[in-house]
């Protein structure tokens, strides 16, 4: 009888042991496997502060010169306001309730100001801002001297597209590159009317059809009248270029240190390098099961980190080592994180920014 009660008490702490492994592997799976996350920041402050829940989901930070990061939010949740703050990667500040200033204005794109504006680029050398409005997609030009605007036209007709009981537009470019010509690219869709065939009207249907193709990219020179197709096409899973649903398109832009835009893609997540003076895109594939390569930022170690993901799931981190043309998935910050954008701080850490109710900024120290 005693020798059951041991034999069946063993088993008790065998199975309690086997559960414990399997929940702690359970919260280990995914998480970040090299380098740390040292803290996690609050942006809103609650109920008594600048910044209270639904106004912190973050769209955009930027290193300055003063060594601060500077962020901009966006209204969610029903919430009505957005901010601007900076932050060390130790603390938040807040800096300028936008809406408070601009009525109606309940997000920040870009760190820019103004209803409809979806993503701008400034050539600084000639006093120009160029962007794309949402969802019309119209391409634009402000020359700050002048303080006129020059509209470029439609780039494309966007598409209505109803996911999830939520309305986007797609096909409207989410990035606009500048390089030191002034020229401006950017990814869209290429939209026509085909007149059939007398053999293909002889087996029935209309007397045209619609051809769509996406992830082609366009330039825009100093004095031309409208963008032109550069003959360069984003790297894209084979019958998913011309789907509404999965838009293809770039997601996210940085300056190469040896030339050219390193760029992930919207749908499938892969990361390339696009060299405007040649035309020229190269695919460096992709480290993740998932798509959309949303953001990306150079670390202190000299490395590509990138931010993947979908909008409502789990935010990755990847790392891009160009010394050995290596890509690898990092994992995610937490379980529970979903995240909009990265940056680098002055001490080359990787700050990674969610878009939620109560937004966190993670800090990410390099592994060594």
């Amino acid at each position: 009888m005693k020798n059951k009660k041991i034999l069946t008490l063993i088993l008790i702490l065998v199975t309690l042991e086997v559960i414990n492994s399997v929940i702690s592997f359970g919260q280990r799976a995914g998480m970040i496997t090299r380098g740390t996350i040292s803290k996690h920041i609050l942006i809103s402050n609650g109920p008594k502060g600048p910044v209270q829940g639904g106004e912190s989901a973050v769209t955009d930070m930027i290193l300055m010169k003063d060594g601060w990061v500077y962020g901009s939010t966006k209204a969610t949740w029903g919430a009505m306001n957005c901010h601007i703050f900076r932050t060390d990667g130790e603390k938040v500040e807040h800096i300028l309730n936008l809406t408070s200033e601009f009525a109606g204005q309940t997000s920040i794109n870009d760190l820019c100001v103004g209803k409809g504006i979806n993503c701008i680029v400034i050539d600084s050398l000639r006093g120009k801002i160029y962007g794309v409005t949402y969802p019309s997609g119209h391409l634009f030009c402000y020359d700050i001297k002048l303080r006129s605007t020059k509209d470029f036209g439609e780039i494309m007709t966007p598409w209505r597209v109803v996911d999830l009981g939520r309305v986007s537009w797609r096909g409207v470019p989410k990035v606009l590159m500048i390089d030191d010509a002034g020229v401006v690219y950017f990814s869209t869709y290429y939209h026509k009317e085909i007149s059939m065939t007398k053999q293909e009207l002889m087996k029935g249907g209309s007397s045209t059809y619609s051809s769509s193709s996406g992830g082609l990219i366009y330039r825009l020179a100093p004095g031309d009248e409208q963008p032109v197709f550069t003959g360069a096409v984003i790297p894209t899973q084979k019958g998913m270029d011309s789907d509404p649903l999965y838009e293809n398109g770039i997601a996210s832009a940085i300056r190469a240190r040896d030339g050219g835009f390193w760029c992930g893609t919207i749908n499938d997540g892969f990361l390339f390098k696009f060299h405007p003076s040649t035309s020229t895109v190269i695919n460096k594939g992709k480290a993740f099961q998932y798509w959309n390569l949303k953001s990306l930022a150079y670390g202190g170690d000299r490395k590509l980190y990138m931010l993947g993901g979908r909008d409502e799931d789990n935010s990755w981190i990847l790392c891009y080592d160009p010394t050995i043309g290596s890509i690898d998935c990092l994992g995610w910050p937490d379980n529970t994180a979903q995240c909009s954008v990265i940056c680098a701080d002055a001490k080359g850490r990787i700050l990674i920014a969610e878009n939620l109710r109560h937004s966190f900024i993670w800090v990410y120290e390099l592994s060594k």
